[in-house]
């Protein structure tokens, strides 16, 4: 019998038919067997940042906050085949997700949860993942620096089965063009240039850069607008990403941190950069 993996396995199949979009096949138990999979192209989806409760507007039970988003969907029902108990493998999750590569949303456990007939039957819509309320428990994550969303959900039923269940929702970043951009900028005064993010304690600006780059010879930024909330106020952005363009010979470029003042409800992260007119005003 295999033990229980600790680390992750990697990612792979690229789904090309999804134009690039990587189906996860990293897991976190070796013992287990697939008992469902599915995927849609083009999902409207509802990212759980609360427990499971009646909303008497939609007339069913969805979670009491949540985050809207619409990408590429893949979900994966395994059943653990090995004999661990439902709390050793509760701590093999959050072990995983204690990576840096991943940014914790939102967590819950037991009835804190609400109940688990709802998250299984009108949340998820597998049946097979009603469980008992107490020995349940749920995790929604982000890759850091992609807009890549997981929900995680481990539950035992009555019968003593156990079930650990994922749900991937992608969302692709906007390709851009000289044309895509002059088009963002006339319509909305601004368009995002993706994440900020942290490696190695320090801050990390490459992927902005690179979104820019190709770009330059048909249209160059004027003023690009840091914005940052939560533990990323922490972090300075500003002189990392004033260096990175002096070095690409962008000088002429005005850099600004709002940090928190110009909250954005679709936001790439908890730091971004958007490319905005010289005239933007917070």
């Amino acid at each position: 019998m295999n033990k229980i993996l600790i680390g992750l396995l990697g990612f792979g199949l690229i789904m090309a038919s999804w134009q690039g979009f990587a189906q996860t096949t990293e897991v976190i138990f070796q013992d287990t067997k697939v008992v469902k999979q599915a995927e849609q192209a083009d999902r409207h989806y509802m990212l759980p940042l609360g427990r499971v409760k009646l909303d008497r507007v939609a007339g069913r039970n969805i979670p009491a906050k949540y985050k809207r988003l619409q990408g590429q969907f893949s979900s994966t029902v395994w059943e653990l085949t090995s004999d661990v108990p439902l709390e050793e493998a509760e701590q093999q999750v959050r072990l995983f997700l204690e990576s840096p590569r991943y940014e914790i949303l939102f967590e819950c456990q037991s009835r804190d949860c609400g109940d688990s007939f709802s998250w299984a039957n009108s949340v998820f819509e597998q049946p097979i993942l009603y469980g008992t309320d107490r020995n349940q428990f749920l995790w929604s994550v982000k890759d850091a620096g992609s807009r890549r969303y997981h929900t995680f959900y481990l539950v035992q039923r009555p019968n003593g089965r156990r079930y650990f269940y994922e749900e991937i929702l992608f969302v692709p970043e906007l390709v851009l063009d000289a044309h895509i951009i002059r088009e963002h900028l006339q319509r909305a005064g601004r368009i995002n240039l993706g994440e900020l993010v942290v490696m190695d304690g320090k801050a990390d600006v490459s992927a902005v850069m690179e979104r820019i780059k190709p770009h330059l010879a048909q249209i160059k930024p004027e003023l690009l607008v840091i914005h940052r909330h939560g533990k990323m106020l922490e972090v300075e952005f500003k002189a990392e990403l004033e260096a990175a363009l002096k070095k690409a010979e962008l000088d002429s470029v005005r850099v600004e941190d709002v940090g928190n003042r110009a909250p954005q409800p679709d936001a790439a992260g908890p730091a971004w950069v958007d490319w905005v007119n010289a005239d933007w005003v917070p």
